[in-house]
This record gives structure tokens, C-alpha cells and sequence, in this order.
């Protein structure tokens, strides 16, 4: 599942002449909208409902350059899902195709009268498993789960 094209603004350009890396998790997070919303999320959601999600962990792989005007868009693979907590995984595709940027997330179902971790309704589950049924087709990512450090 991919994302719309995004383009890369001008006040996201560092003094390296580059994407700063703060904004490859704006464009990470606003590439996974679409997929949250197919699982049920978003504003009519959490007002309704009480209930939100938030980011536990979320990892990003810096893989090529991105620069002001580029075009990216992002890719969502969801790979499992608990009863309040789902992993997946995302990648940043420029336009030429080539992939700036990989992404590895755990999100969590907030109950914000806690705030604290809660199960996710029947509605949700429902939509959740579908959508990981429709990504289980899709190989995961060799880089997915692994260890941070220093080559040697």
C-alpha cells in the first residue's frame, strides 16, 4: 500500500543542503495516514470514542539523500497485531524509485482518559485484520527487526 506523492518543502532543507532528519518522520507520519484511517483511525475516531493511538517505538533508516523539491511517497506493511499494539514497517520511495528512507514502528490504542493502553474495539479488530490479512502476501523487509550498532 503506498501513500500520495509528498514533496519536499523549503523550510524542511538543513544546512547541508538536504532533508533534515526530523522531517523524514513528518513525511513517515503522514504516509501512514492512509493506512490508519483504512484500520478506522482519525478525527471522528477520537472524538467519538475517546480513544487515540500513539507511537512506542519508531525507528527510521537513513538510505539516500533526499533534497527540496523531491517527491517521495511511503509505503505501509503492517506485520502483526496484538489485541492493543500493532508492528509495521514503512519505506520512502523517491519518484526515480529508488527507496531514501526505511521506517519501523510500534503503535499503540490509547484510552486518553489516562492516558493508557486499551484493547482495541470489535470494529477496529476487524478492520486490523484485514489489513494485515491483505499485507501477509508481502515478503517482509530483510532490514525489519534488526540490531543497531557500529560496523566492524
Amino acid at each position: 500500500m503506498m501513500s500520495d506523492y509528498m514533496e519536499i518543502k523549503p523550510e524542511w532543507i538543513d544546512h547541508n543542503g538536504h532533508l533534515n532528519m526530523a522531517y523524514y518522520g513528518v513525511l513517515f507520519d503522514h504516509g501512514s495516514s492512509f493506512a490508519f484511517r483504512r484500520m478506522g483511525f482519525g478525527p471522528a475516531y477520537r472524538r467519538e470514542s475517546g480513544h487515540t493511538t500513539f507511537e512506542a517505538e519508531y525507528r527510521i533508516r537513513y538510505r539516500r539523500e533526499l533534497k527540496l523539491g523531491d517527491r517521495v511517497r511511503a509505503s505501509f506493511h503492517l506485520l502483526d497485531a496484538g489485541s492493543r499494539a500493532i508492528h509495521y514497517c514503512q519505506e520512502l520511495f523517491h519518484e526515480d524509485g529508488w527507496v531514501a528512507a526505511t521506517g519501523e514502528g510500534v503503535n499503540l490504542h490509547i484510552d486518553r482518559s489516562g492516558p493508557r493502553v486499551a484493547p482495541y474495539p470489535p470494529q477496529i479488530v476487524e478492520k486490523i485484520a484485514a489489513l494485515l490479512e491483505d499485507c501477509r502476501s508481502m515478503p517482509v523487509p530483510d532490514w525489519v527487526g534488526a540490531p543497531m550498532g557500529i560496523r566492524k
